[in-house]
């Protein structure tokens, strides 16, 4: 009984209950429960018994800043198992068109607790921060070459004496020129330890 009750103690965080999140990614998908039960990672959406994978078959982590218009402060955690599955859900679910309800705090929760049990059940898991290294060059490349076209439009626009296209040239820029920034700078790719996630990669 004693050695039971120092194992429960040890529990790591997160570890010593069922601990769900419930979200839905867009408007073709249902809403899904996903629950952490042992070593067990559960998706239930409603069409049938849940379905379980085990901890084990989980071959990667990767999280990610992954902000659209509507929803500049969103995330992604998306989770490779062996067979090249892959799951992901979001820090926010979907309501309507243009309608997304903010659930950070459980998202939060829910990815500390995947972090730690997969760094108890899943020792070979890859756990990576940012875009993949492919994506990452891609955005740097089409960030640079619209920077480069609209500054070449400003240059022509300012010598034919449109001012006022210029006006609203710059305003995009001040407008999505920091976002753009902030993208590149939180998803630089790196590997990282499951108790050492990077700070960009979770929602404040």
């Amino acid at each position: 009984m004693a050695d039971a009750l120092l194992q429960q103690e040890e529990l790591p965080p997160h570890l010593d209950a069922e601990v769900h999140y419930a979200t839905r990614n867009n408007a073709l998908t249902p809403e899904v429960v996903w629950k952490l039960r042992g070593d067990r990672l559960l998706r239930e959406d409603g069409k049938g018994p849940p379905r379980a994978v085990s901890l084990e078959e989980v071959k990667a982590v990767q999280l990610e800043f992954a902000p659209t218009r509507p929803e500049p402060n969103r995330y992604r955690c998306r989770v490779t198992l062996n067979n090249a599955t892959r799951l992901e859900f979001l820090n926010r679910t979907y309501r309507g068109v243009y309608d997304f309800a903010d659930t950070s705090a459980s998202y939060l929760e829910f990815v500390l607790a995947l972090h730690t049990g997969l760094a108890r059940h899943s020792p070979g898991c890859q756990f990576v921060a940012g875009a993949s290294t492919a994506s990452y060059a891609v955005n740097i490349a089409v960030l640079v070459l619209v920077v480069a076209v609209v500054l070449g439009a400003l240059g022509f626009f300012l010598m034919a004496g449109m001012l006022w296209v210029v006006l609203i040239k710059v305003l995009l820029i001040v407008f999505y020129l920091p976002s753009a920034i902030r993208w590149v700078r939180r998803n630089k790719p790196q590997q990282y330890r499951p108790e050492s996630i990077p700070e960009d990669m979770l929602p404040r």
